[in-house]
């Protein structure tokens, strides 16, 4: 179960938002606040995971508040709300480097997937935060044995953690090559069934998601300097049909590249 304070000054809105929570049956805890500061101080008072705030309200707008709160709290997933006529005003967000972007009138659908898409987030960074840390989950210890035994493929969590953090650095170097599971397994000298077991136990992740998620934040980099043009983005991030990259960004952020070149773009 997270945490989620949802920071809106309409009633109408907070309670709706809860609403849908409910009936979608998302693992959320639930608190609300009705203006950016009230936000602020009950972010400062207890832990939170998701924050998903509106961006016109009183005493403190969303853009502030986000701001403030990802300095308090770095790992804290922000989902900015705003009206079609505030699309504009979200450029800041990218700055604060948001999480998703939703457009008002909330969507039920497009709503769902967006906090599944925060709440697997929040997953694979712990699950990333245990494999960095050399602390792998009870559960996963149990089937430490029978990987060990798995000929000419590593023995024990160490060289498992190895092999992961190997992998990530390549797709760190090289996501805007054509890579693969296959290309990587053979590159730390596994089978490639083999590393995907052990790379989704890590990170939470399959190997292919990591390396989109990977290339969505590079090409949300780009996105944000003047002298990069969209058709050539998605060359330099690793996809070789711009529609597809397009449906890829837009499933991955919730705004297409050209509205997120939009709000990067200064006045």
């Amino acid at each position: 179960m997270y945490r989620l304070l949802v920071a809106d000054d309409d009633m109408n809105e907070r309670e709706g938002i809860q609403f849908l929570i409910r009936k979608l049956q998302l693992p959320l805890k639930v608190d609300t606040a009705s203006n950016g500061k009230q936000a602020l101080e009950r972010l400062s008072e207890a832990h939170y995971d998701i924050l998903l705030t509106d961006i016109k309200m009183p005493f403190m707008n969303g853009l502030d508040l986000a701001e403030q709160a990802k300095a308090l709290k770095p790992a804290l997933k922000i989902i900015i709300l705003s009206g079609h006529g505030e699309f504009e005003y979200a450029k800041r967000a990218i700055l604060i480097n948001v999480a998703q972007y939703m457009l008002k009138p909330i969507e039920p659908d497009e709503f769902e997937a967006s906090l599944n898409r925060v709440i697997k987030s929040c997953r694979e960074d712990e699950q990333r935060d245990r494999m960095l840390r050399g602390l792998a989950p009870a559960r996963d210890r149990a089937s430490a044995e029978e990987e060990a035994s798995a000929p000419r493929e590593g023995t024990g969590d160490t060289e498992q953690r190895r092999a992961v953090e190997e992998v990530i650095r390549l797709i760190e170097r090289e996501y805007d090559q054509d890579l693969s599971l296959e290309y990587l397994a053979r590159k730390v000298h596994l089978s490639g069934s083999y590393l995907s077991h052990i790379f989704k136990k890590a990170t939470g992740t399959s190997v292919v998601k990591y390396i989109n998620g990977y290339r969505m934040e590079k090409a949300k980099a780009f996105l944000c300097e003047e002298n990069y043009k969209i058709v050539d983005i998605y060359r330099m991030v690793g996809f070789s049909d711009a529609s597809y990259f397009g449906m890829a960004f837009k499933n991955h952020f919730g705004v297409t590249p050209t509205q997120f070149r939009a709000m990067a773009r200064p006045e």
